[in-house]
């Protein structure tokens, strides 16, 4: 078993350290995305508003965010989300794919800021599905499956020695006690 352990332990270890590396590193990122300028699109402030009645409606949102020229914005389709924040009174319109960010004013309508969303691609490295969309579905657990017992495995090549010395030990002191 100790040998079999070894064995599956160093195989999966060399073939799951380049997707510990790749998530390591990903992870890291995203962690530390809201420090890091170039990673998070900094949310602008839009004018101030007395009451949410002054706010703009979405179709005007979304033509503010089709007037910006973003290629990967133009028509209802494309977008894949509209977010309103109501401390800087901005809406948020993120492309279908997620990496293009339009940053519209709540208040008049102007485009604030149009920015790629480098935490997105990020993401999407980090759970596979940049490379193809059905291996965060098929791959990702068969990943997770292989740390789990790339861990398991590393505790009873660790544990295994430690306990044939215990046994060794209480052994030796048998015998020489049964021997005086």
């Amino acid at each position: 078993m100790y040998r079999l352990s070894r064995t599956l332990h160093k195989w999966s270890g060399v073939v799951l350290s380049l997707f510990l590396i790749l998530l390591g590193v990903t992870g890291l990122l995203l962690a530390i995305k809201s420090r890091v300028g170039w990673l998070r699109v900094e949310t602008q402030d839009g004018a101030e508003i007395a009451g949410l009645v002054q706010v703009i409606p979405i179709e005007q949102v979304a033509e503010a965010a089709f007037s910006a020229g973003l290629a990967s914005i133009q028509k209802r389709e494309d977008i894949y989300q509209i977010d309103y924040r109501r401390k800087q009174n901005t809406f948020k319109v993120l492309s279908a794919d997620r990496y293009d960010e339009v940053q519209v004013c709540g208040a008049t309508g102007k485009v604030l800021s149009v920015a790629r969303r480098n935490d997105q691609w990020i993401e999407d490295i980090h759970d596979l599905s940049f490379f193809n969309e059905n291996l965060r579905t098929t791959l990702l657990p068969v990943v997770g499956f292989g740390l789990t017992a790339l861990g398991v495995t590393g505790i009873v090549i660790f544990f295994t020695p430690v306990v044939r010395r215990a046994r060794f030990e209480r052994d030796r002191k048998a015998k020489k006690s049964s021997g005086d």
